[in-house]
């Protein structure tokens, strides 16, 4: 057998790819990987697609012709099943998946897409294998189906490898709130630099890259702000380090989009992990998570953040957060151990 992972972006965006790479080297399955080098950034093979733009937002005319690079592909190496990622990159090959794969692929759903609108997904999940998503919270907007399976976005297999919290666990001289990863949401942002613009024991800081990156630098400058660090891109090794340096971990986002509302980021888990208290903004379903497993600061405005927060430190219940973070992780062990299970019968059948 022979099988496709299809996906719409570098490799390096898509960890989630991993937890199906790691399935099909377990069962010695013979895949190839499609993807989109949207940043031109990797060797390209002949599964490989490349343009001539360096961006990852791109427009119509973009996907189109990595649909039909796709499409070509797939008839090309004729594979005996395909995992597709992304709701755009399913729509510009629907009509392959529906005709030529019934039945022999899996959907797997990151976030919501706008071209969502413009045609029957309900078609492309009856006729999936099944369907994954990555948030409980997508079955909000997505159509009711029974072929819905979770695989969040987390390789843990173990609660052995959480890191313990102490009753010292906040630097209360110099508190650091981190944001690691993907540097988006610039208004909320803003909005928590403003809040603690100038405070002199908290710093906040940017580890990674995204497109808010450049404004949120002239901005500082601009305002004088002298709290807010930007370190840039850093490599897969250096992850670990900034979370155990970091306080706590910045998840804001605004409800202003379904996927602000409704998805669940990768920090999220890595925060669990390393014991790390989350702060986030009410009225998500990231936030309700947040809440209902004892995970961190949820805020419902920016007034006062400083003393929350530090309200938050002197508050803060060690067993009480342990206990809430244990029973989240093991909740998605549980989750992506049955999401496995369907892989590998997927593979089997």
């Amino acid at each position: 057998m022979k099988l496709a992972l299809i996906g719409g972006g570098n490799k390096s965006y898509m960890p989630y790819m991993e937890n199906y790479q790691k399935i099909l080297r377990e069962c010695k399955v013979d895949y190839d990987v499609i993807n989109w080098d949207r940043l031109c950034i990797e060797e390209v093979d002949g599964l490989t697609f490349r343009d001539n733009k360096h961006a990852i937002p791109r427009n119509f005319l973009d996907y189109l012709k990595y649909g039909k690079f796709v499409s070509s592909k797939l008839r090309e190496c004729e594979y005996d099943k395909v995992i597709v990622f992304g709701i755009a990159i399913a729509f510009f090959i629907s009509k392959l998946l529906k005709h030529n794969y019934y039945d022999r692929y899996i959907f797997d759903i990151r976030d919501d897409h706008k071209i969502r609108k413009f045609f029957n997904i309900m078609q492309v999940i009856d006729r999936s294998c099944f369907t994954v998503l990555s948030s409980p919270g997508y079955m909000l907007w997505l159509p009711k189906s029974s072929k819905y399976m979770i695989n969040h976005n987390t390789t843990i297999c173990s609660l052995n490898v959480l890191r313990k919290v102490d009753v010292n666990h906040f630097n209360k001289e110099q508190l650091v709130i981190a944001n690691i990863g993907s540097i988006r949401d610039y208004q909320i942002n803003i909005d928590l630099i403003n809040a603690l613009k100038n405070k002199k024991n908290i710093t906040v800081k940017f580890h990674g890259y995204g497109a808010i990156t450049e404004k949120i630098k002239t901005y500082i400058r601009l305002h004088n702000i002298n709290n807010v660090e930007l370190t840039g891109r850093y490599e897969k090794n250096e992850e670990e380090f900034f979370y155990l340096k970091a306080d706590m971990i910045n998840v804001l986002r605004y409800n202003d989009s379904i996927n602000n509302k409704t998805a669940l980021p990768n920090r999220l888990y890595k925060a669990a992990i390393y014991g790390k208290p989350l702060l986030a903004f009410k009225g998500t379903y990231l936030s309700e998570v947040i809440s209902k497993y004892d995970l961190g600061l949820v805020v419902s405005s920016f007034k006062n953040l400083d003393g929350k927060i530090w309200e938050y430190i002197s508050n803060f219940n060690v067993k009480k957060y342990e206990q809430g973070r244990y029973n989240f992780l093991e909740m998605v062990i549980k989750d992506n151990m049955k999401f496995q299970e369907h892989v590998k019968n997927f593979i089997e059948r």
